[in-house]
């Protein structure tokens, strides 16, 4: 193989993975099962999965294998892909927390706001200073301090407590 084509391989290659690095799939969460993975893990950098329900969000957080949906984000994880999650404001209070805050999914409203889980039982100034406006699911049992709880009024950031 001469050099001038093994340079136009390498370029191809860069170029494509160029492309694939910033490339965003939308999909409802019926196209997400018709979907073949391959084709998915292969084109895209960025899934984005619109109006995931409950049931859908219980099956992720506990890995369940025995649903389609769940091992597609799962294995699309583990790809390396970033998962993002657009999910309904009235299902905030029944999120499973502390098993979504383990994962590195990206979540957000049907509005496009961030939703961000504290699965711990104590919210402090620290954990609220980094954050950006949006909604932060918090435990059933979370204690809030004064600092924390001003601070997020400042920032626009609104809580909301599991059920």
């Amino acid at each position: 193989m001469n050099g001038d084509r093994l340079q136009r391989i390498v370029e191809e290659v860069v170029s494509r993975l160029q492309r694939r690095a910033q490339s965003t799939v939308t999909l409802s969460v019926a196209q997400l099962r018709e979907t073949p993975p391959r084709a998915l893990f292969s084109q895209y950098a960025s899934v984005h999965v619109l109006q995931v329900d409950l049931p859908l969000l219980e099956q992720i957080a506990n890995n369940d294998s025995s649903h389609a949906d769940a091992v597609m984000i799962h294995e699309a994880l583990a790809f390396g892909l970033r998962v993002q999650l657009t999910l309904q404001r009235r299902l905030l209070p029944a999120v499973p927390v502390k098993k979504l805050a383990r994962l590195p999914l990206i979540l957000c409203d049907e509005q496009g706001q961030p939703i961000m889980l504290h699965p711990t039982r104590l919210l402090s100034y620290a954990d609220v200073a980094r954050l950006p406006a949006g909604w932060l699911v918090l435990r059933r049992k979370c204690v809030v301090t004064a600092l924390a709880r001003e601070t997020a009024s400042a920032r626009h950031i609104q809580f909301i407590k599991q059920e």
